[in-house]
């Protein structure tokens, strides 16, 4: 499509109005009939001699109901009928001629016609009023289009698209505002909104888009294979360009216009892994029918912390009512419970010395997680609370197994959180022994720990770490005795190779390594000091 075509459409209207208004209907002609031929409705009475029967159309030639008729030098008007036209009776036989026109609001008035009349007889006359045109071309993606309409509805006025140009004109459009719709075989409807005067021209091009094959199918759960709705099925015609269409109740969907292809389906919905399947053939104007898939359930949680105060607690017994799920803190103070199914639910946290906690209407979202966080008060009482640290860091110590020994209930445990810190609580003033365990730190016990009554004690205590911890290169051994084990190591291979060389000596002298012998060597410089011996003759 070039700039051009929209120039010449013009044109090629204009020319049609012009000819159109240009018509001898301007000057108007009567065709006198007898009245015993005549057919239609009668207005005047049967004693009257002349008639005349006004048919009002348009500049296309589509009869126009409720025009008016006017009659030069008569003050009385006509309307016509539903079909367009009016019987006029009554008027005088002694004129040869009466000077007629029509008008309509939203349409140019009718020129002036001369119907000339005879006595006992009805003349037929047809007088043009004009409207307005609205013209223009029609395209899509590929060029022009076969079989295209242009229509304005409320009105049921249409007209075709030239398949070789792609240009359209709408004629004898009364002045108002349309919705104009452009549409063809194979097409989706183009909808465009047009505001004519009277006797007006607009312009208006429409680009259709094809109406292109379908994909239709159900999404279900797959827990049950329930249909699954509100889940957004979709595929990619073009990079960054999607079609998509969303299940309803009962888990079906359509994707539209869809282009002819082989496609990958995909489906989305929160709560849920996604699901696609590949290999889809799409033909135009066909739906390619039960694409079917299936959504499983993302696994849903539920996790917090738990504190009293600012006191992170471990070992709290977190639990979902009615259910079998359940879990305790950690040294965090954090706890997670996954795979609950989706629902409203009740949730407790207990531990010793705290009053129970009751939480309410949790919700469990599909595929989704919740935070819960939760604070436990203390239950009525002394309280004794510390922090334990390694006694050459200063750090504190997680994990530790703390117990301590009441008069009134035994023992009680706990463990250090994160921080190495613990809290016994609802304790009655006194003394108290308490004890203290963690892997690869000395044991700790002490007596006599003062708790004031009704009130917060807050203590340190620092455990020593066994033979120094870790320093050595030996795995639980310090620098020294990892040294101490090295030289008793090497003295043992050396102590196995002296004995393994002499049994060799034993076995096989010939072979055995030279031993330095210092007698032998002396001899040895004798014999070379001395004169050698004079043999007698």
């Amino acid at each position: 499509m070039t700039a051009r075509h929209p120039y010449i459409a013009s044109r090629m209207i204009a020319a049609i109005l012009v000819l159109l208004m240009a018509a001898p209907l301007l000057f108007g002609s009567c065709e006198l009939i007898d009245r015993a031929d005549h057919v239609g409705a009668r207005i005047a009475q049967a004693s009257l001699t002349v008639e005349i029967n006004v048919t009002v159309a348009d500049n296309v030639g589509r009869n126009i109901s409720a025009a008016t008729v006017h009659i030069e030098g008569n003050t009385t008007t006509w309307e016509t009928s539903s079909e367009g036209y009016i019987l006029i009776g009554g008027l005088a036989d002694d004129v040869a001629s009466y000077q007629l026109w029509a008008s309509k609001d939203g349409y140019i008035e009718s020129a002036r016609v001369v119907c000339e009349v005879q006595g006992n007889q009805t003349s037929n006359i047809t007088v043009e009023i004009f409207g307005g045109a609205i013209g223009g071309i029609v395209t899509s993606s590929t060029g022009f289009v076969e079989g295209g309409i242009v229509s304005i509805s409320p009105l049921g006025y249409w007209t075709t698209v030239s398949p070789t140009n792609g240009s359209y004109a709408l004629l004898g459009i009364p002045a108002g505002f349309y919705s104009v719709t452009a549409g063809a075989p194979g097409y989706l409807d183009s909808n465009d909104t047009v505001t004519l005067g009277i006797g007006g021209f607009e312009q208006k091009a429409f680009v259709l888009t094809p109406r292109d094959g379908e994909i239709s199918g159900f999404v279900f759960r797959e827990l049950g294979f329930q249909p699954l709705s509100s889940v957004n099925v979709s595929v990619i015609v073009l990079p960054g360009e999607l079609r998509f269409g969303i299940s309803g109740s009962d888990g079906n969907y359509t994707i539209k216009n869809i282009p002819e292809g082989t496609y990958t389906v995909s489906a989305l919905k929160e709560g849920f892994f996604a699901a696609e399947i590949a290999g889809i053939a799409v033909v135009r104007e066909v739906v390619t029918e039960n694409v079917n898939l299936t959504l499983t359930e993302r696994p849903t949680a539920l996790y917090g912390a738990v504190r009293s105060g600012t006191l992170l607690l471990p070992g709290v017994n977190i639990t979902v009512v009615g259910t079998s799920f359940q879990n305790m803190s950690d040294s965090t103070g954090s706890f997670r419970i996954e795979n609950i199914t989706a629902g409203t639910y009740n949730v407790t946290a207990s531990l010793v010395g705290y009053e129970p906690a009751l939480l309410e209407g949790v919700v469990i979202p599909v595929g989704g997680e919740t935070r819960l966080d939760i604070n436990l008060t203390a239950l009525p009482g002394a309280v004794l609370r510390g922090t334990v640290v390694a006694s050459d860091s200063g750090e504190g110590l997680p994990n530790v197994l703390v117990t301590i020994v009441t008069p009134e209930s035994g023992t009680r445990s706990t463990t250090t959180n994160v921080h190495g810190e613990f809290e016994f609580t609802s304790l009655v003033g006194g003394n108290y022994t308490i004890r203290f365990s963690l892997e690869n730190y000395q044991p700790l016990e002490m007596g006599d720990v003062e708790v004031a009554p009704e009130a917060v004690t807050n203590m340190t205590f620092k455990l020593q770490p066994l033979r120094g911890g870790f320093e050595g290169f030996i795995f639980g051994f310090d620098m020294a005795h990892s040294m101490m084990i090295l030289a008793l190591f090497l003295t043992i291979i050396m102590l196995a190779i002296a004995v393994y060389l002499r049994i060799r000596t034993f076995q096989a002298p010939e072979s055995a390594p030279a031993v330095y012998d210092q007698a032998e060597e002396e001899e040895a410089e004798e014999k070379k000091e001395s004169p050698e011996e004079i043999r007698p003759e």
